[in-house]
């Protein structure tokens, strides 16, 4: 059902005045987003979400079933990440986290979840998202396919054909290991192409993020062919708010994943690719115009590219802007109380955390002061050092507030030209070939260990690793269904709780 209830969510930008958005909320539950702050990170020009309360009332019987499905994701996100950016959050807004405010509320069901894969007791993202998708511990790298090599129904495709609109949203590339974890099956993660193929195949409803390379490749025969099927192609925050209602919507805003959220912070060039919460809003406008309900996952995927790099400032600007979906996906489950949301991550990566140093630890005070004077992530700056094809000591002055000395810049030069080499392993985008996905992928990840120990002495942020790691995860769900959800769960068990609570 369209979103059409009078009641509106007013979204600003920065300067969002707190007391004139809480006039415009109603009573009730709807209390915790007069506490929110941060909706600034929609632009001013993002028109009024309005939602409804009309879908579903509660009968002599209780709710007539669960009609809707939202699945919220932090990839990598550790206990240490969601710490960190909390402390972060008070030190800049005098505000906590909206996760941080959901705990402490007894409307909430909390869980502490199981990562592990079938291969390994430290899964991938992969693995993961097929475990959830499918009820089924698969081996690492694989998408919904077993060690045998079955191949499994994914519970969005399940959902899908029993008339339920489907949506996927992420700031990684709309085909990356998570989001085609719900709807796709597929022996190596790395086949994008053919898991673009099979969004198409399914005519699932909405897909919005990154990835257009595998859309545009041979003459853009695949973005031709989701266009003939009905689809209604996007690439810019103008042209998504000018379609936002359509029902077939296809959103490629970057060739492979979305900047990250500081760069679009900080630099003007990303001005028209939308920010998460932005995508989540229109997400939910459009998917609850289908009677039948809908299922939808969305997830903050470069969370876990930050862990994978060591990158600190970019690990808690991701961490923020996923913060801002929920309040906006609990607002949503008061005003359409046959949803069922639920909020977690897949895997810790990178083991971030912040460290005591100085005399009685005092120096872990100024921690967050000074990871708010990073203007860059290591990613962009490894594109900037890429094209200038040296180290620019005004780049690394402005952005990150080091000074270059004359062996720092020998270094990095040494990187550029593939002599100098700190990570064997990582982060890598493969399908890039492997000149250019080193001077993409591991320059970004080589500048940031080389200097971990300056930052580890400046802000006593420390990491375990540059992998996955195995650490217990924590889980929230809300809504409809939520309290069937135990306090201890393995990550393949929730795929059986979802199915149960919306029929399937």
């Amino acid at each position: 059902m369209p979103l059409t209830m009078s009641n509106e969510i007013k979204i600003g930008s920065q300067d969002t005045n707190n007391s004139a958005t809480e006039a415009t909320l109603s009573l009730g539950r709807r209390k915790f987003l007069k506490r929110a702050v941060g909706l600034g990170a929609f632009t001013a020009a993002t028109p009024v979400l309005q939602l409804s309360g009309e879908s579903t009332q509660l009968s002599a019987g209780g709710l007539r079933g669960v009609k809707n499905c939202i699945f919220l994701v932090v990839d990598g996100m550790g206990r240490g990440t969601l710490s960190a950016s909390n402390e972060y959050a008070l030190d800049q807004t005098g505000r906590e986290l909206h996760w941080l405010k959901l705990l402490k509320e007894n409307t909430v069901t909390t869980a502490l979840q199981n990562t592990a894969s079938q291969s390994s007791k430290v899964t991938d993202s992969a693995a993961a998202s097929s475990a959830w998708a499918s009820g089924q511990r698969v081996p690492n790298g694989r998408i919904n396919v077993t060690a045998e090599g079955k191949h499994l129904e994914p519970i969005f495709s399940r959902a899908k054909a029993r008339g339920k609109a489907i949506g996927l949203v992420t700031t990684t590339r709309i085909t990356h290991a998570t989001p085609a974890g719900f709807v796709a099956s597929v022996v190596d993660r790395n086949d994008e192409s053919s898991i673009a193929q099979q969004y198409l195949e399914q005519e699932i409803d909405l897909l919005m993020g990154g990835g257009a390379r595998y859309f545009n490749r041979e003459g853009a025969q695949l973005l031709k062919a989701f266009e003939a099927s009905g689809y209604t192609s996007i690439d810019s925050l103008d042209s998504l708010l000018a379609n936002e209602k359509r029902s077939k919507l296809l959103g490629l805003f970057s060739e492979s994943h979305l900047p990250y959220a500081i760069d679009r912070k900080h630099a003007k060039q990303h001005f028209q690719i939308p920010s998460l919460p932005a995508m989540f809003r229109v997400a939910l406008n459009n998917l609850s115009q289908n009677s039948a309900g809908f299922c939808l996952q969305v997830e903050s995927g470069r969370v876990d590219h930050a862990g994978h790099a060591k990158d600190v400032a970019a690990i808690v600007e991701e961490q923020l802007e996923f913060d801002q979906c929920i309040p906006i996906a609990m607002d949503f489950v008061d005003q359409n109380p046959d949803t069922l949301l639920i909020i977690t991550t897949d895997h810790g990566t990178g083991g971030c955390q912040l460290n005591g140093f100085g005399d009685g630890y005092a120096g872990s005070n100024g921690t967050m002061r000074k990871i708010a004077k990073i203007r860059a992530s290591f990613e962009s700056l490894a594109e900037a050092t890429q094209q200038l094809n040296r180290a620019d000591r005004n780049l690394f002055r402005s952005k990150l507030g080091i000074e270059l000395r004359a062996e720092d810049e020998a270094v990095i030069q040494s990187m550029l030209k593939g002599e100098y080499r700190i990570h064997s392993s990582g982060y890598h985008d493969a399908s890039e070939g492997s000149d250019l996905g080193f001077q993409h992928d591991y320059l970004a990840a080589n500048l940031s260990s080389y200097f971990e120990k300056y930052f580890s002495k400046q802000t006593g942020i420390g990491w375990t690793s540059n992998a996955h790691t195995a650490e217990l995860v924590d889980l929230i769900a809300y809504g409809a269904e939520s309290e069937t959800i135990p306090r201890y769960i393995q990550n393949y068990e929730l795929n059986a709780l979802i199915k149960n609570a919306l029929k399937l």
